[in-house]
């Protein structure tokens, strides 16, 4: 079986805790802000792999990129793999899990950019790219996304937009391009995190955080 879950930004022990449940069959799926891959000396990648690869019961661990992450260290991993069992699954790719076919497509854009430092704590590559979606039409299960589509957003927004910026503009290119991808393609069920909610908004789009949700 297979358990999505939202945006970690670095607290793995819930995901080790977790998965002391799980068998070798088993895995789970973060949406995005894992935080394993960040800072540049990957001092806080390697324990967790060793923790992870020492589960007995070895269960996989898949996670999509989201907008804080650090995409010089992520495009290193050219096959997805970290390490046996742990896989990041890049964006625009198709393929099943737990025998459902699914669609990824990591990315979003991060509010306070700004206030960031490129290739140190932002990276340009965090937002979709017309390239990411180009070509992209097929008939999927699930689709596996970090923020959603931007019609969904702007339905939605009393739900997701935190209330403090509620107001504010901010840069949703990422989001517009999901919207787009989303006229070119099928889908029973979509899932993504970013917003830090754990509520289905109704019987096609869920946003995760905290919660594991299984796929069925």
């Amino acid at each position: 079986m297979i358990y999505v879950t939202g945006d970690c930004h670095g607290r793995l022990q819930r995901l080790i805790d977790f998965a002391q449940n799980l068998t070798n069959k088993d895995g789970i799926l973060v949406l995005g802000d894992l935080g394993l891959c960040w800072r540049k000396d990957k001092l806080d990648m390697y324990p967790f792999i060793r923790i992870w690869e020492g589960l007995k019961n070895n269960p996989m661990l898949y996670f999509i990129d989201g907008n804080h992450e650090n995409f010089d260290i992520l495009e290193t991993f050219k096959d997805g793999y970290i390490s046996p069992h742990i896989r990041y699954l890049t964006r625009g790719i198709v393929t099943k899990l737990d025998n459902k076919n699914c669609l990824f497509m990591g990315g979003a854009d991060s509010i306070d950019k700004h206030l960031r430092i490129e290739h140190l704590s932002w990276w340009k590559e965090e937002q979709i790219t017309e390239e990411n979606i180009k070509g992209i039409k097929c008939d999927v299960d699930y689709v596996f996304t970090h923020c959603c589509p931007y019609d969904v957003f702007l339905k939605y927004k009393a739900y997701l937009a935190d209330p403090r910026f509620f107001d504010l503009e901010f840069d949703n290119t990422s989001e517009k391009r999901l919207e787009k991808l989303s006229k070119n393609i099928t889908f029973k069920h979509w899932w993504f995190g970013h917003y830090h909610q754990d509520i289905d908004l109704d019987n096609t789009f869920s946003c995760l955080y905290n919660e594991f949700k299984e796929l069925k």
